[in-house]
């Protein structure tokens, strides 16, 4: 199925309002998350996120059942899609079909980059996801990446039920053994998620 970016939300007269600002003490990663927005006929949960130049590289994923969207803001970012390394530019729009394995966009190391990201279908494991990696962010909590290492992820994807799914191994055996497994790892030396 091939999805069409929809109505980019912060050209709106009203786009959705900021409910939640982090930013890391080093500044290397922030995460604004909006509230839910209804575009072009279905609820997406929306954030954005800014990396300072060569930050917020996410290992490859997937989402078994949401879409994802990323318009890009400011800056140039690479992005993995269909095995390849990408690039985008300010203004580009990159669609990510449910299904499909790729990375999130992430800063080069030639500038910051800010990059508004859209999930659907919306729900609230993703507003909470989108709340707890702020969280972690403000915290510090990030690798050198600008991202929470993998163990606090599959800690926060596990308690949060987030769509998110490695490469190659079977989902089921991902749910029942690998996520909680890493999660629990998180958890040994994680406090908060």
């Amino acid at each position: 199925m091939i999805v069409e970016a929809p109505t980019d939300p912060l050209s709106a007269p009203q786009p959705p309002p900021v409910v939640g600002r982090y930013r890391s003490a080093d500044g290397r990663a922030e995460v604004a998350l909006r509230s839910t927005v209804w575009l072009d006929g279905k609820w997406w949960s929306c954030l954005d996120r800014t990396f300072q130049a060569g930050a917020g590289f996410l290992v490859p994923h997937s989402h078994a059942h949401t879409d994802e969207v990323h318009f890009i803001r400011d800056g140039v970012v690479r992005y993995v899609l269909g095995g390849r390394v990408r690039t985008a530019r300010a203004g580009d729009v990159v669609v990510v079909p449910a299904g499909t394995v790729h990375t999130d966009p992430w800063a080069t190391k030639a500038g910051p980059a800010t990059i508004t990201s859209l999930l659907s279908p919306a729900g609230a494991e993703w507003i909470e996801f989108g709340l707890r990696v702020g969280r972690a962010t403000r915290r510090g909590q990030l690798t050198r990446n600008g991202q929470p290492p993998l163990p606090l992820m599959m800690r926060i994807v596990h308690e949060t039920g987030a769509d998110v799914l490695a490469p190659g191994l079977p989902a089921a055996l991902q749910r029942r053994v690998a996520i909680p497994a890493l999660a629990a790892i998180g958890r040994l030396f994680w406090k908060e998620a």
